[in-house]
């Protein structure tokens, strides 16, 4: 009976996780034809809305680069990209800008909404666009070539970013003063009525308050830093109407093009990053990817001291997976990667030979210096103090308070049946010498022989004397006239 229920309920629990499968899938399936009639309402003309935040790495040029075909394919008369990045990580900058200046629909940056940025990488691609447009309370600038992951510029790299930049300002028809200014001297511009720098401003990494010029929304637009200035997307697209762009295709070839976008009667079609991309552009990020790791080796460690392998290890092996592809991406020191995984490796193996003493100290500083070291980029990238000091002191915890106790309560039930089983007659399964492994009552379990009886050959019939305190059964070899059933 009791079988037949167990049974019983691991198929319903099976049946239950296939409902629930199905019902993700039609949940999906729904949110997306929602999502599609909610892009799709109006018959006019097609202007595609992107949007990308935060660093800008191989998974939103790859966004990037979709949008651009896809509004292609479709017949867009524009492609709106809303922008909030404080730069690129790992991402040649000529890339981003020969995608935007070779399409063949005409592409418009807003940065926004108020409180964004454009800023190194995102700067380029914000003057390649064949409109600019910005939401008050937010800052462009600051178009220094340097990588997120790396602050080393070499004077050609400079000459080279300064000539692109000043070319795009030309091209577009903007200020080249601004733009050899941002990335010679690092300058900023910040849009905002007032007379001082808005509080919600974000500001690119390495600059302070003071050195960002604020000007109002009429003079930005003046001194040609960016076409106009927009407070939602909506308005972007309304200002797009009647406007004359210059495209370059891919021969080089360049033209005039006059933007027909009717408001009000506009299908404004929003394309999203996508689930996976989604997940991949944001485990690309130093505190996520970080913590991904760490519990995701947590978890596998867990189902390293558990019998057979479960919910906990296929979950550790997706977060670690997720962890890993994080530090890919970002700039890591490999030397204070290789610190983490010793730490935790220390920190296990004292739990493994239950002693928690010095093992567990060396491993915990090898994980603190580790994590401390991880990211070596610049201060936005960087692991907070704060934010180490929890994980590890929360890791010691785990092996130190948490898999103590889950192992001991492990021992107590293995005693209980170990003592069930003396005085049973078991066969070895592997050479004792003096310890292997028999098997007696149904189960496979570590035993230790007398000294005297050498090395106790497989298939031997032994009996079981009792449990030591180390969890192995002490056995005696059975005479061969005894004709007692093995258990």
């Amino acid at each position: 009976m009791t079988v037949r229920r167990l049974v019983g309920g691991r198929a319903a629990l099976r049946r239950c996780g296939a409902l629930l499968v199905v019902a993700g899938l039609l949940v999906g399936l729904l949110v997306g034809l929602l999502a599609a009639a909610a892009g799709a309402h109006g018959d006019g003309t097609l202007v595609d809305v992107v949007e990308v935040e935060g660093t800008i790495d191989r998974t939103v040029v790859g966004y990037l680069r979709d949008a651009v075909a896809t509004a292609e394919a479709d017949g867009a008369e524009v492609l709106v990209v809303q922008l909030d990045s404080p730069g690129g990580l790992g991402v040649p900058v000529a890339e981003l800008v020969e995608l935007i200046t070779t399409s063949r629909v005409p592409v418009a940056v807003w940065v926004g909404p108020s409180g964004s940025q454009a800023a190194s990488a995102g700067t380029y691609v914000a003057y390649a666009a064949h409109v600019l447009a910005v939401a008050p309370a937010t800052t462009i600038g600051a178009a220094t070539p340097v990588d997120l992951g790396d602050g080393n510029v070499s004077p050609d790299e400079r000459n080279a970013a300064e000539a692109q930049l000043v070319a795009l300002a030309e091209l577009r028809g903007r200020n080249v003063d601004f733009a050899r200014a941002a990335v010679r001297d690092g300058a900023v511009v910040a849009v905002g009525e007032t007379a001082a720098l808005p509080p919600n401003a974000q500001l690119p990494p390495r600059i302070d308050r003071g050195d960002v010029e604020l000007l109002s929304a009429a003079a930005v637009a003046d001194r040609r830093v960016v076409e106009f200035v927009a407070t939602d997307i909506f308005d972007v697209v309304a200002a797009l109407d009647g406007r004359e762009v210059t495209m370059t295709t891919a021969d080089g070839t360049s033209g005039p093009r006059t933007l027909h976008v009717d408001a009000e009667d506009a299908n404004v079609r929003f394309n999203n990053l996508g689930l996976v991309r989604r997940a991949l552009h944001t485990v690309a990020n130093p505190t996520l990817a970080y913590l991904l790791l760490v519990v995701g080796a947590l978890a596998l460690l867990f189902e390293v001291f558990q019998p057979g392998f479960g919910v906990a290890g296929v979950s550790g092996l997706v977060l670690l997976g997720l962890g890993l592809y994080g530090l890919s991406v970002l700039p890591v020191s490999w030397l204070a990667f290789g610190l983490v995984v010793a730490g935790l490796a220390l920190l296990a193996a004292d739990l493994a030979i239950a002693r928690l003493g010095l093992l567990t100290a060396g491993g915990t500083v090898a994980l603190t210096v580790g994590s401390l070291l991880l990211f070596p980029g610049p201060a936005p990238l960087r692991l907070s103090p704060w934010l180490v000091a929890g994980v590890v002191a929360f890791t010691v915890v785990f092996f130190v308070v948490i898999m103590t106790t889950v192992l001991r309560a492990q021992g107590n039930q293995a005693l209980a049946g170990a003592e069930g089983i003396a005085g049973k007659v078991g066969v070895v399964r592997s050479m004792l010498n003096p310890e292997g492994h028999v098997f007696v009552d149904g189960a496979l379990w570590r035993a230790r022989a007398p000294e005297a009886a050498g090395k106790v050959r497989t298939g031997t019939r032994v009996r079981i004397l009792g449990v030591n305190d180390r969890l192995t059964l002490d056995v005696e070899l059975v005479d061969s006239g005894d004709t007692t059933a093995v258990g």
